[in-house]
């Protein structure tokens, strides 16, 4: 690995220093990232004046592998900045995730996935939080030239701290276009229908909406080596429903490097 890539890695490591974990992010079936060392920074922020929703940031650190052809995992490191003014930022969560690949791309109509994930919270005093348990199916299916992902998950709040009993329903879809790959275009729509059982109506549940850009360059079009691929994210997702924010930008760039 040249200099270069390693001056990029440490600037993404620093990209997080000023946020809960970063929701927004789909899952997909098709990443098992074999062979490759994976390096990934996610962030959302959200835009209210609301001071329950004010300010309110998230970012990860992560860094993943495909231990087989069908099993990829990462450990990520969670940092949040709580709602409010002059709230500090804090790595908040240790979180160890599991894609398990159970179907061969274009074998079955769907392309599925299975997601694990359990999350350890760091906080101390009052930033302190519940561990989570989170699984669920991720499915995805091409269509001509375009990409249709789906993230089903159910979360369980576990030890102190927890602020809801039972199951957590929560769900995101991305459509996207393959139109080209330096960027291409995409629509994403996250929600969270509360705990199950218990459900509210659907104007009092999370829900949100945008558009996404969705590219990747190779190292070697960027003139850092011979191996290797960039992705990148960002988008503007739109609160639907009063229980959502106003507003969220939300983003993702991680590092592929084959060994």
């Amino acid at each position: 690995m040249n200099r270069t890539v390693s001056g990029l890695i440490a600037a993404l490591a620093l990209l997080a220093p000023s946020v809960s974990r970063a929701d927004f992010h789909i899952r997909s079936p098709y990443e098992t990232g074999y062979g490759e060392l994976e390096i990934e920074h996610n962030g959302s922020s959200v835009f209210d004046r609301r001071q329950d929703q004010k300010n309110a940031s998230s970012y990860t650190i992560e860094i993943g592998t495909g231990l087989t052809p069908w099993w990829h995992t990462e450990v990520e490191f969670g940092f949040e900045r709580g709602a409010g003014n002059n709230q500090p930022t804090l790595l908040n969560a240790l979180v160890w995730e599991n894609m398990l690949q159970l179907t061969e791309p274009g074998a079955a109509f769907f392309d599925t996935g299975l997601y694990i994930e359990y999350a350890q919270s760091l906080g101390r005093g009052a930033n302190a939080g519940p561990n989570e348990f989170t699984i669920g199916p991720v499915i995805g299916k091409e269509i001509g030239r375009t990409v249709h992902t789906v993230n089903l998950f159910v979360t369980r709040q576990l030890g102190p701290g927890q602020t809801t009993q039972g199951l957590e329903f929560s769900y995101a879809w991305q459509s996207k276009w393959n139109l080209w790959a330096p960027l291409s275009p995409a629509i994403e729509v996250y929600g969270n229908a509360g705990v199950l059982g218990s459900v509210p109506k659907l104007n009092q549940q999370e829900l949100l909406i945008g558009p996404v850009a969705v590219g990747a360059l190779r190292f070697d079009q960027l003139g850092l080596g011979t191996a290797g691929k960039v992705k990148y994210e960002a988008g503007w997702l739109f609160g639907t429903t009063s229980a959502s924010a106003h507003g969220a930008l939300r983003w993702r760039l991680e590092l592929e490097i084959p060994f």
